[in-house]
């Protein structure tokens, strides 16, 4: 069966090649409805983690979530700026699951619940490797259009490798697997929904 982080290194993966088709062929119009989703998504990350930090019960974890936390707390502005930057305004709707991953989150009290969902969306930006620069390459967006991309593929690498170090020390591996399944499930439809412009049933 494999260590429960070989086990969980599927997961990022899976989100990777499901998202790739839409990348692939994604237009100006669905790298813009993404970064409205992004700041949808991001702008309440800081409350999140401030959330697990206040409630884990391994202090080095509370540790962990409160460092991250100051990190991501206003990530959301960086998205809304590359949206302006494209001459858009945020004009769409949350993301049709944001609510229940929110909910979901700031419900769970226990360790390996958090770690497991930030395991699977804090390492899905190294199989992705090459296909997101790829495609903003191919649609032709300036650099103040794409800051919030380029910044997370480089942090979300060493805020990955951190996570797999306390996901390591979690007793419930099972609960860890389930959660990163439950964020895996979001993420994608998350992402589809945006690139593709319709609804997506995780």
């Amino acid at each position: 069966m494999g260590t429960v982080i070989e086990r969980l290194d599927e997961i990022p993966a899976r989100m990777a090649a499901a998202v790739k088709p839409a990348l692939a062929a994604a237009t100006r119009e669905g790298y813009r409805r993404f970064l409205g989703a992004m700041v949808h998504y991001t702008r309440e990350s800081g409350a999140r983690l401030d959330h697990a930090a206040a409630l884990a019960h391994d202090p080095g974890v509370a540790n962990f979530f409160a460092a991250l936390a100051r990190e991501e707390r206003g990530h959301w502005q960086l998205a809304l700026a590359d949206l302006h930057a494209g001459g858009a305004t945020l004009d769409q709707e949350p993301p049709t699951g944001l609510k229940g991953f929110h909910d979901g989150w700031m419900n769970a009290r226990d360790d390996a619940w958090w770690l497991g969902a930030l395991y699977a969306l804090e390492n899905v930006g190294a199989p992705l490797g090459e296909a997101a620069p790829v495609a903003l390459m191919r649609l032709g967006l300036t650099a103040h259009e794409t800051r919030f991309v380029r910044v997370h593929l480089e942090v979300d690498e060493a805020h990955g490798r951190d996570t797999a170090r306390w996901c390591a020390t979690v007793m419930n591996q099972a609960r860890l697997v389930e959660s990163a399944e439950a964020a895996e499930a979001f993420w994608v439809a998350m992402h589809r929904e945006a690139l593709e412009g319709r609804p997506v049933t995780p």
